[in-house]
């Protein structure tokens, strides 16, 4: 049996992106190690053991693991002790702040001798110098690296990374959904008529305290310019004999989607949208996206989860993480900037909708290319352990 302990992304949060990762990396990690047990670092223990299914400790601020506070620092050094190695995974954990808890979770694997495998993860830009020097250095330190698009492959290789860098794709892709009958007849109960054909959209808080919300800046005038042209897009949908439903894909302050999607909902002009009130499951929530002729996805993962399943998509190009996917599978024309404006995006929208089969085989095709250099690059994982 090997034993990871695994950070990362933000697990126990409420973010069905994050806990889809946690849920394919173990299923990836299955298919090259027998029995591979997983402890994540959460910050919630009982919802990452219900609903990722693995164990769990809880996360500590840098500020408790340098003061060493009693036993729960203790758990923590056991942890690492215990492990075979440390996996830091997707989402994306490598930008430019949070530097004092970086520190410690890529430090103390090594400190204690374990093996450090970065293993699929997203990078932002690195733009101060002391962040760029610090990030190559812990990076130089790990024994595998991959990222899951090449725009983060390319920021560790300017930031003057040497190791090789793998690009792979998101662990998410391994998520399987659950039967497709599940996602109907929950959006039955919420009154959706699913004999329309549906187009989903899956908003995120944008802000211009965007550290706070984990994403690249973004000026009022933008998220304005955004938030509007979402609604405009949804009014299209809904005067084209579209079922307009909303899907919250994470629901815990200071970025709950429901605050997003009321704002957005508020703007439109027309139509009566859907909003999917239940809390879903990651499988659930992919089943549901999988029942649409269109996602129009601000989360990451909504893009992931109906990419894998063949579903036309769209998105804004808002965050580089959006682009790096986008671009990883064979979309990037399917991105909208905000600064083309709401007829570009409705452009953007209809060449979605109209994409076909050929468009369906395409994503198929990617993704089906994408999990193959993630299983390989476990393969590599599983090989550099022994």
């Amino acid at each position: 049996m090997a034993r990871f302990v695994v950070l990362g992304g933000w697990f126990g949060s409420g973010n069905l992106g994050d806990d889809a990762i946690l849920i394919g990396l173990k299923q990836v990690l299955m298919e090259v190690l027998p029995d591979p047990e997983i402890i994540a670092i959460s910050s919630n223990v009982g919802y990452t053991r219900r609903v990722c299914g693995v164990d769990a400790i809880q996360l500590l601020s840098p500020l408790s693991k340098i003061r060493g506070d009693g036993a729960s620092v203790g758990g923590y050094y056991k942890a690492f002790r215990d492990a075979d190695a440390c996996i830091v995974s997707g989402g994306t954990p490598i930008y430019d702040y949070g530097h004092i808890s970086r520190i410690v979770h890529f430090c103390l694997p090594k400190a204690l001798k374990k093996k450090l495998f970065l293993f699929g993860i997203g990078v932002k830009p690195v733009r101060s110098m002391m962040g760029g020097r610090l990030i190559r250095a812990l990076v130089q330190w790990s024994d595998l690296v991959s990222t899951r698009d090449h725009l983060s492959r390319d920021e560790l290789l300017r930031l003057g990374v040497d190791e090789p860098i793998e690009v792979t794709g998101d662990s998410g892709l391994f998520l399987t959904p659950e039967k497709p009958t599940v996602g109907q007849k929950k959006l039955l109960v919420c009154r959706v008529d699913v004999s329309k054909p549906m187009a989903a959209i899956c908003p995120r808080a944008l802000s211009t305290k965007q550290r706070a919300l984990y994403h690249e800046p973004l000026s009022e005038p933008a998220i304005s310019r955004i938030r509007r042209d979402i609604a405009r897009a949804a009014d299209w949908l809904s005067e084209s004999g579209y079922e307009v439903v909303f899907i919250p894909m994470h629901r815990v302050p200071p970025d709950d989607d429901v605050y997003e999607i009321r704002a957005i909902i508020g703007l439109m002009k027309s139509g009566e949208p859907h909003v999917v009130g239940f809390e879903m499951l990651p499988g659930e929530a992919m089943a549901v996206l999988g029942c649409m002729r269109l996602v129009l996805g601000m989360r990451l993962h909504s893009l992931i989860f109906a990419a894998a399943q063949g579903v036309p998509f769209l998105s804004v190009d808002y965050d580089p993480k959006i682009r790096g996917f986008m671009e990883l599978a064979g979309v990037g024309s399917l991105l909208y900037s905000p600064i083309n404006g709401s007829g570009a995006f409705i452009e953007v929208v209809e060449r979605a909708l109209n994409g076909g089969e050929a468009l369906k085989a395409r994503l198929l095709r990617s993704c089906g290319e994408m999990r193959a250099a993630i299983v390989l690059e476990a393969r590599r994982l599983a090989a550099a352990l022994r």
